[in-house]
């Protein structure tokens, strides 16, 4: 139902993922949402961190396409994204995302870059 808050935290599906490698191979834009350490993703592709994983899961439960890029051009720093024309939905399931803060993506981004400066994954 459009507009009303919602509450996941379940498990990312990891068959729904789209590859935005592929796509930036192809030249197609995506736009980010949250970033990461590259040196954390997990053997599953996604960032280990579980508060990461809760958001990006949220987020395609929503019913947004989200896939991560591992291989992007800015160097030790992957991210969960969509495609460019996915970019209205993804902000107005963000704004329905009732159990994270307008500011969780970049206060969780900010976290894991300094827990990765710091020695931590």
């Amino acid at each position: 139902m459009i507009g009303t808050a919602m509450d996941y935290a379940g498990p990312i599906d990891l068959d729904a993922l789209i590859d935005l490698d592929a796509l930036a191979d192809r030249g197609a834009s995506h736009w980010t949402f949250l970033a990461f350490p590259s040196h954390s993703v997990n053997e599953h592709g996604v960032p280990s961190d579980p508060a990461a994983q809760r958001y990006i899961a949220a987020v395609q439960s929503a019913g947004v396409p989200v896939g991560i890029w591992r291989n992007s051009p800015v160097d030790g720093t992957a991210y969960a994204a969509v495609a460019h024309d996915t970019i209205p939905q993804l902000h107005s399931s963000i704004e329905r995302l009732s159990q994270f803060s307008e500011s969780f993506a970049a206060d969780l981004s900010e976290r894991l870059f300094r827990g990765s400066s710091a020695g931590g994954t």
